[in-house]
């Protein structure tokens, strides 16, 4: 039985990502759920598991985005190939943003 501390609900949300550290600009990419502890995203490139990511979350209706630090928890490539599944969990985020995250996704 998986135990979570926050609830997981399938939510889509557009979000931007960079590989801390990375040179590259922002990709982009959607949520296939999200809590207000993590999210889980399809990424067209395998990041190993531990890696930080910069991340902004748009919520639909509000101008400013979520921000958040993640880490990469895990990894699964897409039962349809090209993507990975990829789990990624806040290590930073600002409270209000984790309570704008939330009062989105539950509510």
């Amino acid at each position: 039985m998986e135990k979570r501390e926050f609830v997981r609900l399938n939510v889509e949300l557009e979000v931007a990502y960079r590989v801390i550290g990375s040179m590259r600009d922002l990709a982009g990419t959607r949520t296939e759920d999200a809590s207000e502890g993590g999210i889980r995203v399809m990424f067209p490139e395998k990041v190993q598991p531990d890696t930080r990511v910069e991340i902004s979350i748009k919520i639909p209706g509000e101008e400013k985005p979520v921000f958040a630090v993640g880490k990469v928890v895990w990894v699964r490539p897409d039962i349809f190939g090209g993507v990975y599944m990829t789990g990624i969990q806040f290590v930073h985020i600002k409270q209000a943003d984790r309570q704008r995250l939330y009062k989105y996704v539950v509510l």
